[in-house]
Order: C-alpha cells, then structure tokens, then sequence
C-alpha cells in the first residue's frame, strides 16, 4: 500500500535574526518590568538599555533585512487592515496566506516597536525626583520641564505597553485555540506547515545573512553603550 500523500510542506517563514530578536525583547521587557517591582534601578536601566539597542537594530532590520521583515512588506494602508479585520466575525482569516505578517499583525509591531521604543528613550532622562533616586544619563542636558515631561510619559506609556502586549499575546493564543495555526512555535523555530499549494509564495522570501544581523545587532548594542557612557562622563 502506497504511504498517504501529505498535503503539507514545512516552509521557512522567520530568519534567525527576526527570532533573536522577538525573544530577546520579550526578556527585557519581563526583566525590566520585575526589576521595577523588586526596586533593582540598576537591573531596571540596563534591562531599558537592552531594550533600546534591540529596538534600534529592528529597525535597521526592518530596511535591509530579509524581506519578509522588512517594513514595506507588512505595513498595509488601512483599506487592507480593515479588509483583514473584517472577516474575523465570519472566520475566513488565515496567516496560511502571508509569508509574513498579516496586515493586522504588522501594524501591531510596528506599534509595539514604536512603544517600547519610546519607553527606552524616555527613561533615558528620568530624574531622581520621581524615579527612586536614579538619573537617567541624559537628565543632566535637558531642562526641568523637559525632564518632568520624560518621566510622565515613561510613567504612563508602560500602560500601553501593557494593552499592546496583552492583545499580541491574546491573537497569538486565538490562533492558537481557535484556528490551529501555532505563530509562538514558527517564531521559536523559524519553519511553519503550510499547504502545498501555498509553499510557493514562502519560497520567494529572500533570506539575508543572519551574520549580517548579528553584526547589526552587536552594532547597536555598542552604539548604546558608548553613547551612555560618554554621556555619563
């Protein structure tokens, strides 16, 4: 007896840099959320510098790396978002179709990136006043206003953080239960099942070097470093 056909194919989806830096990020955020709560400032400022490198290679990635990471592959116009958004209800929604992102999900990284991007930034200037007695290492080239200003968005913008995180995470257990498609194990392992007859289009993913955004990656985290120490004098 013939052995079934399988009507499935394991296709690559996520480049290895992409993945270092999902998890890298989900680590430095837990860790500066728990070192916040247990008062290590110290653990907390070097979680947040962690952070902000991440967010400056992810960016850089988002041009020159894989295709399928890159910004102009999944930032959509709304037409498209809405059009995604829309067949929820009714459960015709896959991400079998996208060797990537889908338009919604893009849009929430973009977010999350922006977010976590600006909470990095902020608490570069938080001031000792309402911060445990911690300065940031740009508090002292900024004026008061500007300080007090920084502070109050890093105070508030870690709530949005919060509701941005816990819709990421809520979608990718929706996947999960509702529609069987495991997006947490393609992003740990990098491959996917997907029909055969949609193998295609994941094969036209240009892949970049992972050595190239490694480099990229120990680049910027370098860059942050010496530029907190120089500004630290």
């Amino acid at each position: 007896m013939n052995a079934p056909i399988s009507t499935e194919k394991k296709v690559k989806l996520w480049d290895f840099p992409v993945r270092l830096f999902h998890w890298a990020l989900v680590i430095a955020i837990v860790t500066a959320w728990w070192s916040n709560r247990e008062v290590m400032i110290d653990t907390h400022a070097i979680a947040g510098y962690c952070v902000l490198a991440l967010v400056l290679f992810r960016i850089v990635w988002g041009f020159v790396g894989s295709s399928n990471a890159r910004f102009a592959s999944f930032l959509t116009g709304p037409r498209r978002v809405l059009a995604y958004l829309f067949k929820i209800p009714n459960g015709s929604m896959s991400d079998l179709t996208y060797a990537g992102h889908n338009p919604a999900g893009g849009w929430m990284v973009a977010v999350l990136i922006f977010l976590v991007g600006l909470q990095a930034v902020s608490g570069l200037f938080a001031s000792e006043d309402t911060f445990l007695f911690f300065d940031g290492p740009l508090v002292g080239y900024v004026s008061s206003d500007v300080a007090r200003t920084m502070n109050w968005i890093h105070h508030t913008n870690i709530n949005l953080i919060y509701a941005a995180v816990g819709l990421h995470v809520f979608a990718a257990v929706f996947y999960l239960v509702v529609k069987r498609e495991n997006l947490i194990r393609a992003m740990v392992i990098g491959t996917r099942q997907v029909p055969a007859d949609l193998a295609a289009r994941f094969a036209q993913i240009r892949f970049a070097s992972p050595i190239l955004g490694i480099a990229i990656l120990i680049g910027c985290g370098l860059l942050v470093w010496v530029g907190v120490t120089l500004a630290r004098g």
